[in-house]
């Protein structure tokens, strides 16, 4: 085809030369140069005939015809390609074909080399490591030759894990039966890395980046230690692309960052450029400063480095608003100096339904600066635009209001405030939810806001108001001040009265539980109930009450019924309750709530001997027994009714001090019955009765005294327990006593231990500073009886010796004066136990020194001899002695008595005592 085109195109052109060059007239020789040159084409062609016939012979002559015939020659040449990899023996046959056909034509050796081994998956490297193993590391071919350039560690790779030595070892000892011979290529030592980096560096930039080559230099071998040639190239040449790009907006040395960081970076391109982490073992070389992150964020997002200063903290925040896993508001907050108007700049571009995500993730931010607090207003501001779905405070709320200032704290609590409180489908429970929320988020994060302030009064339909009430009722309001108010008061909220009392006297009979109401409202004296107290009384009446409805009637009643009018007027009649116990106690329900406990006390009202089902508790039984029947009533009654649930609820009652009703003078007369029927204590039955301490003049007087308390020893208990009740009955008791005249008091003497007054009297002195005039009287008859001997002094009755000790010594000297002088002049005789018992009066009071002979010879002679009666004498012995040296000769008798007693008693005390009596005789002896 060349020869045919040189003879087609420079045959004309040579032959006009050849025509051009011919002089006029011609010589010979000149046509002989003119036929040469237009010949040349010609002869040219036959070169290129000859040249490419030599290197294949099917261009011959016929070729070379078939060109200047026009005709064109076809050559079909059949190649057949198979994809199916040979059989061992027929690759082997194969080989050894070519390794025959070298040595017969006497070729050079063939050197197969298998290079970019690394490149191929593990298990292709697998296969072909087999294959290389079996067709040369047996008998290997003659004149083929096997070159193949490994590295170790990639090598193990295709047999397993790099790091484990198992695979180490399988691939050492695979190289080792595969290659007959192993070349080490040693890599370049540093100075040679660090030259070669140069010169490649400086082939691709020239002299222009001298400033930035040895620090990319120099970070390159930091990162890559061990790295080929092959990859110096491939990082300069990346640099190269980029650096032509970006020319010289971005620098050199950011770009060879970018390229060398590339896989960090780009794994996650927002952490890595904020946080620099990718920079891990050059931080000392580069920092990553705002330059750095904005031309590494330029080269990551294709975006003008302007541009992209902003981006990847912009999508880092925008990450953290979204929720994105692992993004932290906080992480840049305070190490990014952009960050205030960058997140300025996001929440202003952010859309506004994504205004809650906004919140929630701010809320967690803990910088605090004035942009952010801009930032905090202009949220605000977006969600106060919203309207709300419900009554409800949104937690949205909550987390915006502890990040704005107090004016704006202000603003936004009074406008969320009218949203709910003028919510088209407005629900009283859920309004007083809200406000007291909101109420209680402003004290606990101590608000500067004074919600009450804002609160409207809003009148509602009973229903609401009831929902309302409700809600307020479920409500803990201890977190207030006053938290003795009750919680539906605080939101200024109110219904008519007259209509909810009829709306919840139309409820009844079926539809009516609304006893709470009635109890909140109770004490309130803009509502009143009384159409539904007629109506609850008219279902009583006639019975049209149920298992269903008990409840709520009977506890409604108890509230609107007055005290006065306990028990209360209307009831059901025994039968009837009879049923609706029985129904209740299998119902299942709360029996608190049921009317099970109304029904039990109204069983036990009528004597009725029932028992509490299980899991019942008596207290509600005992709290409810007053609207059924009077407690006094009830405690008489138990004693001869003896049903063992209703004592237990009267010990209840009697121990927490229940009870309305009830007249002493009817229980006090069985105290001691009823005690010991419910089974409590004498202390707490007085202390139960003492509640009932009104009008006890009227019921409690002198005249019934010993009615109402019929047994005397009642007065060992008042005199021990002092209460109202108590000292009542005391001092009535000690005016009734003051009246009994003496003479009965005398006469009755001998029934000292059963005579009531004596019984009385027993206990009751505790109670008295001063005897009254009878007990005097009756006290001075009692020693006149015992100094004539007619009163016994063995025994002396306890009640005459507590009288006695308490006589006042004033007004008994002139019946001790004449105790003397009966004495005296022998009209009573003395003996030792009159005397121990008189020593005292007679000494204190019985004037003894006016008759000093007479005492002497009449009272203290007689009983000298007696061990006790001298005991007396001798503790009193000043007074004695005086006695004796005062009767003079009338003492005698005495003296001498004494003279015989110190010979047979030696108690030096008596020896002293007569020793110090002036003229004592001597004894005559024998």
């Amino acid at each position: 085809m060349v020869a045919a085109f040189l003879v087609a195109v420079l045959t004309p052109i040579f032959t006009f030369i050849a025509y051009a060059v011919k002089p006029t007239p011609t010589t010979w020789w000149f046509s002989l140069l003119s036929i040469i040159i237009a010949a040349l084409p010609v002869l040219i062609a036959l070169c290129v005939w000859k040249w490419a016939y030599s290197k294949d012979h099917k261009y011959g002559w016929s070729y070379m015809l078939a060109i200047y015939q026009d005709k064109v020659e076809k050559d079909v040449c059949y190649e057949t390609l198979s994809e199916d990899e040979p059989t061992v023996y027929e690759f082997k046959t194969w080989m050894q074909d070519i390794s025959d056909f070298i040595k017969e034509k006497g070729q050079r050796k063939l050197v197969l080399v298998f290079d970019n081994m690394d490149r191929l998956p593990a298990e292709k490297v697998k296969e072909l490591w087999s294959s290389i193993h079996t067709f040369f590391a047996d008998s290997g071919f003659e004149n083929v030759w096997a070159v193949i350039p490994f590295d170790e560690t990639h090598l193990a790779c295709a047999f397993g894990d790099e790091t484990d030595e198992q695979t180490k070892q399988l691939t050492k000892y695979f190289i080792n039966k595969t290659f007959p011979i192993v070349y080490r290529v040693a890599p370049p030592v540093i100075t040679d890395y660090r030259s070669i980096f140069n010169k490649l560096f400086v082939e691709a930039f020239g002299e222009t980046e001298n400033e930035a080559k040895e620090t990319i230099n120099r970070i390159f071998r930091l990162v890559n230690p061990n790295a080929n040639v092959r990859e110096i190239i491939s990082y300069i040449n990346e640099m190269v692309a980029l650096k032509q790009e970006w020319c010289n907006e971005i620098l050199m040395i950011n770009i060879a960052l970018f390229c060398l960081k590339k896989t960090d970076i780009l794994a996650n391109p927002v952490e890595q450029i904020l946080s620099g982490d990718y920079l891990n073992g050059i931080q000392t070389i580069i920092n990553n400063d705002l330059q750095t992150q904005r031309e590494i964020a330029a080269l990551v997002y294709g975006v003008d480095v302007e541009d992209a200063r902003q981006i990847p903290l912009k999508k880092y925040i925008e990450g953290c608003i979204n929720g994105e896993e692992d993004h932290d508001i906080n992480q840049y907050a305070e190490t990014n100096k952009q960050f205030d108007t960058v997140l300025e700049e996001v929440i202003q571009c952010m859309d506004n339904a994504l205004i809650d995500k906004i919140i929630h993730c701010l809320h967690k931010l803990t910088r605090k600066s004035d942009v952010i607090l801009r930032v905090w207003q202009r949220i605000a501001q977006l969600k106060l635009k919203e309207s709300i779905e419900k009554q409800v405070f949104p937690v949205e709320y909550q987390e915006l209001l502890l990040h704005l200032d107090t004016e704006s704290q202000n603003h936004v609590i009074a406008q969320l405030y009218k949203k709910i409180v003028r919510f088209n489908d407005f629900n009283g429970g859920d309004y007083f939810k809200t406000l007291d929320a909101i109420d209680r988020f402003i004290a606990q994060n101590k608000l500067a806001c004074d919600f009450t302030s804002l609160i409207e009064a809003k009148t509602v339909k009973p229903n609401t108001f009831i929902d309302y009430i409700q809600a307020a009722n479920a409500t803990d309001a201890a977190y207030r001040d006053n938290a003795t108010t009750k919680a539906y008061k605080y939101y200024q909220v109110a219904t008519n009265s007259e209509a909810l009392d009829n709306y919840l006297a139309n409820l009844l009979p079926d539809n009516f539980d609304h006893a709470d109401i009635v109890k909140t409202l109770k004490d309130n004296s803009t509502y009143t109930f009384p159409t539904l107290l007629q109506a609850i009384t008219n279902c009583i009446d006639e019975q049209n009450v149920n298992k269903d409805n008990i409840g709520a009637i009977f506890t409604t009643y108890r509230l609107l019924a007055s005290d006065e009018e306990r028990p209360l007027p209307v009831t059901l009649d025994s039968t009837y309750i009879n049923q609706l116990h029985s129904e209740l106690e299998t119902d299942g329900r709360n029996i608190k709530e049921s009317g099970y406990y109304d029904l039990v006390a109204m069983q036990l009202a009528h004597g009725h001997s029932v028992s509490l089902i299980e899991g019942g508790d008596i207290k509600y039984v005992a709290e409810l027994m007053d609207y059924y029947v009077d407690h006094g009533d009830l405690l008489v009654n138990s004693v001869g009714w003896n049903i063992p649930l209703l004592n237990e609820t009267l010990q209840y009652m009697v121990n927490h001090k229940l009870g309305y009703k009830l007249l002493l003078s009817d229980i006090l007369p069985q105290f001691e019955d009823i005690k010991n029927r419910i089974g409590v204590t004498d202390e707490v039955f007085i202390e139960h009765l003492a509640e009932w301490n009104t009008d006890l003049d009227k019921y409690i007087t002198k005249n019934n005294i010993k009615d109402v308390i019929p047994d005397a020893s009642f007065y060992d208990l008042t005199t021990k327990i002092s209460n109202v009740l108590t000292d009542h009955i005391n001092k009535i008791a000690f005016e009734a006593l003051s009246e009994i005249s003496v003479d009965t008091l005398y006469a009755q003497r001998t029934a000292h231990t059963s005579y009531y007054w004596f019984v009385a009297i027993k206990h009751l002195l505790a109670k008295i500073k001063s005897l009254p005039d009878n007990l005097t009287e009756f006290g001075k008859k009692i020693l006149m009886d015992i100094a004539s001997g007619t009163q016994s002094l063995n025994p002396f009755p306890n009640c005459f010796k507590n009288i006695v000790e308490r006589l006042d010594k004033r007004k008994i000297k002139s019946t001790v004066t004449d105790i003397r002088n009966d004495f005296c002049i022998g009209k009573k005789t003395i003996n030792a136990i009159k005397f121990q018992f008189f020593e005292t009066w007679l000494r204190s009071h019985g004037n003894l020194k006016s008759q000093a002979g007479d005492v002497i010879d009449k009272i203290v002679k007689p009983v000298i001899s007696d061990g006790a009666c001298r005991s007396l004498i001798l503790q009193n012995k000043d007074f004695y002695m005086d006695l004796i040296n005062t009767a003079g000769d009338d003492a005698y008798e005495l003296k001498k008595s004494l003279r015989n007693l110190i010979q047979k008693d030696s108690d030096p005390q008596l020896v002293k005592f007569v020793n110090s009596i002036d003229s004592v005789p001597e004894v005559e002896t024998a």
